[in-house]
């Protein structure tokens, strides 16, 4: 049940907080909004041999359907913020986290693209879209970072969880930490979560790509595309998903499950870029992409292996997180297995 919205004691900064992500969720809202109302004008587009228009609208219907549902979980989260309801302030933390982190991995990725600019521009005018668009990213990180170091303050968690850390029932029964051991409440890390619900988002991209065309799949320095490919790329979303959702619900197999998972991802992700051809074959990972011009293409050569290292990391910091907080997560998901 949800704490009691506190009554004389409130946060100016988690109001202005709460006004952000209002004005935000609202901001990405117009997005899918008016993506829908553009759909319509792809059929007066020109022609592309290789994309035909019901693909482009089906791929602009998911990504907008995505980003409403982003829009709609800030909107949700920004109206629980002004109740001062604990889960509105991990949900925060959360969507805090996967900003920073995708954010950052934007910020490095239009480091590392040629921004096309027309002929006749002034000079300097590759550098100032450079500077545009890093700003536009530099905005949601600073924000996300000011979040995640709002709501894990102590004083500001006292506020969500009502004000009241040291009272307890009379009678209530302690363990030998000191807290209250009766009817127990599952209390989840949020760096799990985190956890949780990026895997989750990095399925359900990967569910979107495998939707709108067959990619590849890279295992071990060598690729395999078509029906094989697509059977693996299957798999691995499923996984991914199902370790999440475990992650979600403190299963313990989840947790092993996900640790095995990420330990297979980085030995791939290694070998495959230790292997001398890795930049050709991540070249024909691209030429079999609907979304790029093969004739324009916008990446320079040391993109590949640089992004690639930037994927390891992702999968180093899982692992890392789930060591740090094993004995939490088992400890808790013993306590949650349990019957009351």
């Amino acid at each position: 049940m949800d704490q009691p919205e506190p009554n004389d004691n409130r946060s100016g900064t988690v109001t202005a907080a709460a006004v952000i992500a209002l004005i935000g969720s609202l901001l990405i809202l117009l997005v899918p909004l008016f993506g829908l109302l553009s759909i319509g004008s792809m059929q007066t587009l020109p022609q592309n041999p290789d994309f035909a228009p019901a693909d482009a609208r089906r791929a602009a219907l998911v990504g907008f359907a995505f980003i409403a549902l982003i829009g709609v979980w800030g909107l949700a989260s920004s109206i629980g913020l002004f109740r001062y309801r604990n889960w509105a302030r991990i949900s925060t933390l959360i969507w805090s986290a996967l900003t920073v982190a995708f954010g950052s991995l934007a910020l490095l990725f239009i480091s590392t693209l040629k921004i096309p600019v027309p002929p006749n521009s002034p000079a300097g005018a590759e550098a100032a879209a450079r500077v545009l668009m890093a700003i536009i990213y530099l905005v949601p990180i600073a924000i996300g970072t000011w979040w995640l170091i709002l709501f894990t303050r102590k004083p500001i968690i006292a506020l969500f969880r009502g004000g009241s850390t040291g009272i307890v029932a009379p009678g209530a029964l302690f363990d030998l930490s000191g807290f209250p051991a009766t009817s127990p409440k599952v209390q989840r890390p949020v760096p799990i979560l985190v956890v949780a619900w990026f895997l989750i988002g990095s399925a359900f991209f990967s569910a979107f790509a495998l939707l709108i065309q067959r990619p590849p799949m890279l295992l071990f320095g060598r690729l395999h595309g078509g029906s094989t490919g697509s059977v693996f790329f299957l798999l691995a979303a499923a996984i991914t998903l199902c370790g999440g959702l475990g992650l979600l619900k403190m299963r313990r197999w989840a947790f092993w499950l996900t640790v095995g998972w990420q330990a297979f991802g980085l030995l791939n992700g290694t070998v495959s870029l230790l292997n001398p051809n890795y930049q050709a074959l991540m070249k024909q990972v691209l030429a079999a992409s609907r979304f790029v011009n093969q004739n324009a293409n916008p990446f320079a050569p040391e993109f590949f292996r640089f992004f690639g290292s930037i994927g390891l990391l992702f999968g180093a910091a899982v692992l890392v997180i789930l060591v740090c907080y094993r004995q939490h997560f088992l400890s808790v998901s013993s306590s949650a297995s349990k019957p009351n």
